[in-house]
């Protein structure tokens, strides 16, 4: 059954705007130094495969560290360790910066920064997901989720981007020292901020191994029915968006004849709908609950994908692509706020951890199935026809996900508190 609808009025506490700014602030320093690192590598070699070798460096951890970095989250206080890997990140860029006004930096070099970074990147995403129940009464999750939600996709891809674009023609060194400023700012606030968040770290009896502790975030994961339902929809989820991903710059072009500014105006709408969807989100989770969130979520996507799949005119699939955006938002906010509320404290980063894992690592997979798809059907179909079929293919997968899982949710018990002690001990909790 779903989840009662918490009250509707549930204001945020000025710490949480606190750390959403500096949340804010690390987004746009990402978003101006994400095509930095391979505008860089393209001024030092104009090998194909060596710069996207930089930029799959930087998204490589996530599938290579994001689990043991959750127990290291369980392990320390959230918002010291974001602190201190903010500082992190601020050293790193200061030093790229001063090297790439002295020298030309190889490619090996920028494929190392690009490594800590996304490392770094991971220990600060999983820390924050973590963090935000430290901050915010649970009645407030879903709002303070969707805000953050929006908050990165304005600050990284409508501000972040562009304004890095532009600080290159100032010099290539210069969007690495503009990171390093927000970052190091950001650290600041966040180390200031820890004297007014009740942020200890787990007692030490509690620990063991950090193979031990994996192994009890994934057992949670596997063994709890809801859980494992939200983290098996996730790998559904994330290949199929990835094989549309995969052919879309083609498909804008080809099938639908748009040039590099179309590209950029279709990805700034569907924007849009991400930072809509992500408001929304909290007040439809309130008169909805938990199942019909998630099931509307997935028919939203489902019909606009199928959508994209058989229209041409350009209008159309420009308000499809903001509606699909939207859903998307939707899921990941509900979805977020379920771990939240119902995963408790101490084995919250890595229930976290193993979700975005599934999310970056399905990704790679999709895209690998996605151009494998294109090339098959563009022999009986031709290229142009061909690229659609990911969008029918993912839309038809979404609405028989959307179908199962209202199944499965209408039946099952939705989780609306954190477990108790003895819930801890058996996490399958007699669900």
């Amino acid at each position: 059954m779903s989840a009662p609808a918490p009250p509707r009025k549930s204001s945020l506490p000025s710490r949480f705007w606190l750390f959403w700014s500096c949340l804010t602030a690390g987004s746009l320093a990402d978003g101006m130094t994400l095509i930095a690192l391979t505008w860089a590598a393209a001024t030092v070699t104009d090998n194909a495969f060596h710069i996207a070798l930089v930029a799959m460096a930087e998204r490589l951890p996530w599938l290579l560290f994001a689990l043991p970095m959750g127990a290291l989250v369980d392990r320390l206080p959230r918002v010291g360790l974001m602190a201190v890997t903010g500082a992190a990140r601020a050293a790193a860029m200061l030093v790229l910066g001063v090297l790439l006004l002295t020298t030309d930096v190889p490619v090996a070099v920028l494929a190392l920064f690009a490594l800590f970074f996304g490392a770094t990147e991971v220990a600060y995403g999983v820390a924050a997901d973590t963090a935000i129940p430290l901050l915010v009464p649970e009645r407030g999750l879903a709002r303070a989720n969707g805000h953050v939600r929006a908050s990165q996709i304005l600050s990284n891809d409508f501000v972040g981007r562009p304004l890095g674009g532009v600080l290159l023609k100032s010099g290539l060194a210069v969007p690495f020292l503009g990171n390093a400023l927000l970052n190091g700012a950001s650290a600041g606030a966040l180390l200031l901020m820890r004297r007014r968040v009740n942020d200890p770290p787990p007692a030490p009896a509690e620990s063991g191994s950090v193979r031990e502790e994996l192994g009890a975030g994934l057992g949670l994961v596997w063994r709890d029915p809801l859980l494992r339902l939200l983290a098996s929809s996730a790998v559904v989820l994330n290949t199929c968006y990835a094989t549309m991903l995969a052919s879309q710059v083609l498909f804008v072009r080809e099938t639908l004849g748009l040039d590099a500014l179309g590209y950029a105006l279709l990805l700034s709408c569907a924007a849009l709908g991400g930072v809509a969807g992500s408001q929304y989100a909290r007040r439809l989770l309130d008169r909805w609950g938990v199942d019909r969130s998630l099931t509307a979520a997935l028919w939203v996507m489902a019909l606009c994908f199928l959508g994209v799949g058989v229209m041409s005119t350009v209008p159309v699939v420009v308000g499809l692509y903001a509606l699909a955006s939207a859903g998307v938002a939707l899921w990941s906010v509900t979805a977020l706020t379920v771990r939240q509320v119902a995963v408790p404290d101490a084995t919250l980063g890595r229930v976290n951890a193993t979700f975005r894992t599934v999310t970056f690592g399905m990704s790679a997979v999709g895209m690998l199935l996605g151009g494998l798809l294109v090339e098959a059907a563009a022999g009986p179909l031709g290229l142009r026809d061909a690229l659609r079929v990911p969008y029918l293919a993912s839309g038809a997968a979404y609405l028989l996900l959307a179908g199962f899982l209202r199944l499965r949710l209408g039946g099952d018990r939705i989780v609306t508190g954190k477990r108790g002690e003895s819930d801890r001990q058996d996490t399958s909790g007699g669900r």
